[in-house]
């Protein structure tokens, strides 16, 4: 009889002489990108279609196989079956029932016609749809409702090697949890109550050696672009799409593409000496390319950014750390240090009030321990321990 596409059988001779027929899945067998093989049952038994089916329909990526988005065990493992018929019986049940499982939640989350997704920035979407599939790699085929705060700090744990996106991980599935709620997908959001990764936060504000190193060795073109993200606070997509003032205009103005709002940031004198030295060429763009007249997307600018930082020249920036958006910390920590509110700092950075004063923590401590170290000289005759007076001849 003839075999369905990528089946094949294979005859073991024993040397009592009898033989058992093995019969396999292997999709590209034979080439480069042959899939491991799946083993079968008989063609003649009752199983043989069903799991005939669920190989069809699986699909296969660098760390392995999957169905309908659901991470699968190895094809050897005794829990490769079970895990493959949960998959695919969730499948069916979604597209014939409308079942609310995670891959339901995920899908609905990041349509289009969802508002709360389309509004997102480009960077961010990118972001969580990584996270969006690592969800339904793990529990696809999962009731959101079943999730509990020890399944989520579990996953979230086994990606602490990188707390970056461990924590991304974990913001995602807040944010998709906490719109599940009010859509009948769940009925409360157990992340609320997790922990995040220590060490999460990738950038550090550039100390002076960096601003050095950048002078001496990077082209006039993204010296500028750096220094448009340290006088102003704003993020690297928005610092891209500047336009350049006019001559004699005091303000910069930024459209921010993840909040949608435009703020008007005075130019600092220090800034507009930048400014001035950006070639006149009566166009609007403040900053041009190496290659072109403007970034299209903020994509082309990171490209050249890394290739910049893969310089020697730049080694110890990938030492330590210092990535381009530390200048975003630089410039609320220089606007903490002079004495302005987190309102006022929000308004020149864009940002909140609550993310000011994660950003500028680091001040508050140096402000507290500055106050503390002047009462303590204030008051040190009050408190000066007999020895100190006596070794001190005083």
């Amino acid at each position: 009889m003839g075999l369905p596409k990528h089946v094949h059988r294979v005859t073991k001779h024993r040397k009592s002489g009898d033989e058992t027929v093995y019969t396999f899945y292997t999709r590209f067998r034979n080439t480069k990108d042959a899939w491991p093989s799946i083993a079968l049952p008989d063609p003649l038994e009752r199983e043989f279609s069903e799991r005939l089916a669920i190989c069809e329909a699986l699909e296969r990526d660098g760390k392995g196989l999957l169905l309908d988005g659901k991470r699968l065990p190895e094809p050897k493992s005794k829990d490769f079956w079970p895990e493959a018929e949960r998959a695919i019986g969730a499948f069916i049940k979604r597209g014939r029932e409308g079942i609310k499982d995670f891959k339901a939640l995920v899908d609905a989350f990041q349509s289009e016609t969802n508002p709360f997704w389309s509004e997102l920035a480009a960077s961010t979407r990118r972001g969580y749809k990584a996270s969006g599939n690592l969800i339904v790699e793990i529990w696809g085929d999962m009731m959101p409702g079943d999730l509990t705060t020890v399944d989520a700090q579990e996953a979230i744990d086994a990606l602490g090697e990188t707390p970056a996106t461990a924590n991304q991980f974990r913001a995602f599935l807040s944010r998709l949890m906490a719109w599940g709620v009010p859509r009948g997908y769940c009925k409360a959001n157990p992340v609320e109550h997790t922990e995040k990764i220590p060490g999460g936060e990738p950038w550090v504000p550039w100390p002076n050696w960096a601003f050095e190193t950048l002078f001496e060795h990077a082209p006039f073109h993204m010296q500028i672009i750096a220094m448009s993200a340290f006088f102003t606070g704003q993020r690297q997509g928005d610092v891209i799409a500047m336009l350049k003032p006019k001559a004699g205009e005091n303000v910069i103005a930024v459209r921010a593409q993840k909040t949608k709002k435009t703020v008007w940031i005075p130019i600092h004198s220090a800034y507009r000496k930048w400014i001035d030295r950006v070639p006149s060429n009566d166009s609007l763009i403040l900053h041009a390319g190496s290659r072109t007249r403007s970034y299209k997307t903020a994509d082309g600018f990171r490209t050249e950014w890394q290739k910049l930082m893969n310089e020697e020249a730049f080694k110890r920036f990938r030492e330590e750390r210092i990535v381009f958006h530390g200048l975003r910390k630089n410039a609320v920590i220089n606007l903490l240090e002079v004495g302005c509110t987190e309102n006022q700092v929000g308004a020149i950075c864009n940002m909140s009030a609550q993310m000011v004063q994660h950003y500028g923590r680091e001040v508050a401590l140096r402000s507290l321990a500055r106050d503390a170290m002047k009462l303590m000289e204030s008051r040190w005759s009050e408190i000066e321990p007999a020895a100190f007076r006596n070794r001190n001849g005083t």
